[in-house]
């Protein structure tokens, strides 16, 4: 049997909502090379839409929406078992984990849904802040049909 390594891509953007693209592009490129995902397109989208939260997050509240600061991106295909990781780190503002709640679903806002968007889209989002970094990473397994 012939195992094949993981694929990696490092990215250093800006942050900036308008170079999120390259990460969205990054994943599509990225699930193109696993042959036999179950409904590949709604699992692209969904990835995205979780690392776009992701990144928006740090965009807002690491750096305050300012253009400062960086995300320095990590984001590794597995292929046995397949499986996409994004890992995010920044060094702006801490995420204060203990003032969060997920929003209750009955109610209507306008804010507020980003994480809880994220843990429901990834199988698994962690986040480990360190003295003056952040670093979340955001897993998902990729279902190939017949596995």
């Amino acid at each position: 049997m012939n195992a094949r390594h993981p694929e990696v891509v490092w990215l250093d953007l800006p942050a900036r909502y308008n170079y999120l693209h390259l990460l969205s592009d990054c994943i599509a490129d990225m699930l193109k090379l696993v042959e036999g995902i179950d409904d590949a397109e709604m699992l692209l989208y969904n990835i995205q839409l979780a690392a776009h939260e992701a990144c928006t997050n740090i965009v807002n509240h690491a750096y305050g929406n300012t253009g400062d600061g960086r995300i320095d991106i990590k984001v590794a295909l597995d292929f046995d078992p397949p499986r996409l990781t994004i890992e995010l780190q920044d060094e702006g503002r801490p995420f204060e984990s203990e003032k969060y709640t997920a929003p209750n679903l009955d109610e209507v806002r306008i804010h507020g849904y980003g994480l809880f968007l994220i843990q429901n889209l990834m199988d698994t989002v962690t986040y480990t802040p360190t003295p003056g970094r952040n670093h979340w990473c955001l897993a998902k397994n990729l279902i190939v049909e017949g596995m």
